[in-house]
């Protein structure tokens, strides 16, 4: 791409910026990344809620594809974006995802926060806001804000495992797996599942060694002290394969 000259502005924000602007701005890192690399950049800017960047190798050019929160970012950041991207000893590739993780940790407020949609919260069996209402009042003194519905992900052929519920820490929201809302799944199993959405609020992820740390120390040891814990996991470890099987056909 041809450069369009200019030093990168620091204070940019594609969120904000016309498109003309967006669009010198890519041209200027695809070019930024490019000299450092010595070879051709493709750049793709993308609006992905998980992947910040991401690479692969073409037949006349390096795709990369990185969020939108790195157009203007400074040179430390672009030198970090090329050394993804650059073939080499695994310690640069290191060294490059830490200071790309740290700008993404300055600027995670311009990463668009996920589409809930409406979340039904009341099953064919279990009823999830009745549920964290109750560990609210019970277990956190009221303090959790979060809305709670139920997915809409089926069966899991093949699987050996189940991700049972979720906490989106952008839009506040919960949710629980179908495949629990059925009679032979009880309720102070679900409750515990709920329960473990709700302290990922309360306990949010901790930098520890230059790694996010989601389940930490403190997350694990307020797990553990759910009066249900023990009873809800032996209950899990010995019913994994009527979960893995979905929810009901209503």
């Amino acid at each position: 791409m041809t450069a369009a000259g200019g030093q990168l502005d620091l204070t940019f924000d594609a969120r904000e910026a016309p498109r003309p602007d967006r669009v010198a701005a890519a041209e200027r890192l695809a070019d930024e990344v490019a000299a450092r690399l010595g070879e051709p950049v493709r750049l793709v800017v993308h609006d992905n809620r998980h992947t910040m960047v991401s690479f692969r190798r073409e037949r006349t050019a390096i795709q990369l594809r990185v969020h939108h929160l790195f157009l203007g970012c400074p040179p430390e950041v672009i030198e970090a974006l090329a050394g993804f991207a650059r073939p080499g000893r695994r310690d640069g590739r290191r060294e490059a995802s830490r200071v790309i993780d740290g700008w993404v940790r300055i600027h995670r407020g311009r990463i668009s926060p996920p589409r809930t949609g409406r979340l039904q919260a009341r099953g064919r069996v279990h009823d999830l806001q009745a549920i964290l209402d109750r560990l609210n009042a019970d277990h956190f003194g009221g303090s959790v804000e979060a809305k709670i519905g139920w997915g809409r992900s089926g069966a899991l052929p093949g699987r050996t495992s189940i991700r049972t519920g979720v906490y989106l820490h952008a839009a506040r929201a919960i949710r629980i797996h179908p495949a629990l809302d059925r009679e032979e799944v009880p309720a102070f199993y679900v409750e515990f599942v709920v329960f473990h959405e709700m302290l990922h609020q309360v306990v949010p992820p901790a930098e520890r060694g230059g790694r996010r740390s989601i389940h930490g120390r403190e997350f694990r040891r307020r797990e553990r002290s759910f009066p249900g814990q023990v009873r809800a996991a032996a209950w899990e470890k010995a019913n994994v394969h009527l979960l893995l099987a979905g929810p009901r056909r209503r």
